[in-house]
């Protein structure tokens, strides 16, 4: 399926600092369609990552491997 990137919105703390980041994210093949918001927070980062050193590639990829997780796991058990 093709996912793209529809929107990506920062939030912000008082003091100006970047708490999360919200992707939305939207795709269909044929009769299947995917909408999803993607809340990216400060423990999805790696070591060494900030909200301020990635690009918006960057945060679509970790909003992505998060949302492939979140469909995969079997929330039913």
């Amino acid at each position: 399926m093709d996912i793209k990137k529809t929107a990506l919105t920062y939030n912000f703390d008082g003091d100006g600092n970047t708490t999360a980041i919200a992707v939305s994210l939207s795709g269909n093949e044929g009769a299947d369609y995917l909408n999803a918001n993607i809340q990216v927070t400060p423990e999805d980062l790696t070591s060494g990552q900030t909200f301020d050193n990635l690009t918006m590639k960057d945060i679509t990829t970790i909003a992505r491997a998060k949302l492939a997780k979140a469909t995969a796991e079997d929330k039913l058990q």
